[in-house]
């Protein structure tokens, strides 16, 4: 049996990411998405298992000495976050394609592990358009969006580091631009970041990044 695919999105928050893992999975529910353990506590409705793991500091540090994660980070809130890699690797091993929505320093930690990962980084069409998905959710305060707005610069000053480069202006095109590059084929090459260069947003961000202090 042949090795599966694994494809790791990333992008900042407001890109669309959810959405259009949603809509793949609705699409191909063959597919597999990796769950992320997390230390910090339920919010709303998450249930454990579907939204996240929940579990403990103590044994998510026990999964890092057992070297069970493809990746992790932990942050100033003081929460970890990480990707089991057990399940991903046994849907590999079968042949299945698994979904990865990580930040950028976790794609690159899975890459490390797994250098055949489909890297793929989805932007929104502009960074005003950005803040306007942000505010739009009601849910946010000024302070946190100024603070996602300037994690978001940083995180698309990565992009060059990604094989393929989606612009989110509409779901249903991103949707079948990224079916096109897991079928491959001319259109999944339209999609390869060498051929996005003019793209405004990543110009601009690309010439004057910043680096997030969150």
């Amino acid at each position: 049996m042949s090795q599966g695919t694994l494809l790791i999105l990333s992008g900042p928050s407001g890109a669309g990411k959810s959405t259009v893992i949603h809509r793949i999975l609705e699409r191909h529910p063959d597919y597999f998405f990796s769950v992320s353990a997390t230390t910090r506590q339920p919010r709303g409705s998450e249930r454990d298992g579907v939204d996240y793991h929940f579990i403990t500091p103590a044994q998510f540090e026990d999964m890092i000495a057992g070297q069970s994660l493809l990746e992790y980070n932990h942050y100033a809130s003081g929460d970890y976050y990480g990707t089991p890699g057990e399940p991903v690797r046994q849907v590999l091993a079968r042949g299945g394609t698994v979904l990865l929505d990580v930040e950028p320093n976790g794609a690159f930690q899975v890459r490390e592990k797994l250098p055949e990962a489909v890297m793929i980084f989805l932007a929104p069409p502009s960074m005003a358009e950005l803040r306007r998905r942000l505010e739009s959710r009601g849910d946010t305060s000024p302070d946190k969006i100024e603070k996602r707005l300037k994690q978001a610069h940083w995180e698309l000053a990565q992009a060059p580091s990604y094989s393929y480069l989606l612009v989110n202006d509409q779901v249903d095109g991103c949707v079948a631009r990224l079916e096109a590059i897991l079928q491959g084929g001319p259109e999944a090459d339209a999609c390869r970041y060498e051929n996005q260069s003019e793209v405004e947003i990543l110009k601009e961000v690309l010439s004057h990044a910043v680096s997030p202090h969150v």
